[in-house]
C-alpha cells in the first residue's frame, strides 16, 4: 500500500505559511525602536544621562506624552531636528514602520 505524500506536504507548507507570517505592528514597532531609537533614547525610551544632557527625548515622561502630538512625533522621525542628534529617517522607513513606532512610543509611557 503506498502512502499519498499530499497531506504531508500541505502540512508542511502550511506550517511554513503560519511560522512565516509577519510580525504584529507591535512587535515590528518594538524591534524598529531597538535598532533605530534605542541607543540614544534608551531601550524603555528613558535616555540615559549622557544624552539627556544633549537634550534627547524621554518619551517615558508622561507630560512629553500629553504634550505631544502623534504627527509631531511623525515629524521628527521623517524630518529630525536641527541642532540636535535626531536625524531624518524619511529614506529609510515606511509610513506603516513610522506608524508602529509610534504605536510603541505611546506605550513607553509609564501607566500610574
Amino acid at each position: 500500500m503506498r502512502l499519498n505524500p499530499m497531506p504531508f506536504a500541505l502540512a508542511v507548507g502550511l506550517t511554513m505559511l503560519v511560522s512565516a507570517a509577519p510580525a504584529s505592528a507591535e512587535e515590528d514597532g518594538a524591534a524598529l525602536y531597538r535598532s533605530k531609537c534605542s541607543l540614544c533614547h534608551g531601550k524603555d525610551g528613558q535616555p540615559k544621562p549622557s544624552f539627556a544632557k544633549k537634550g534627547v527625548r524621554n518619551h517615558r515622561d508622561p507630560e512629553w506624552q500629553k504634550k505631544t502630538t502623534d504627527e509631531q512625533i511623525r515629524k521628527a522621525i521623517l524630518e529630525g531636528r536641527k541642532g540636535t542628534l535626531m536625524r531624518s529617517y524619511e529614506k529609510e522607513l515606511t509610513p506603516e514602520q513610522i506608524d508602529a513606532l509610534i504605536k510603541h512610543i505611546r506605550s513607553l509611557v509609564p501607566k500610574s
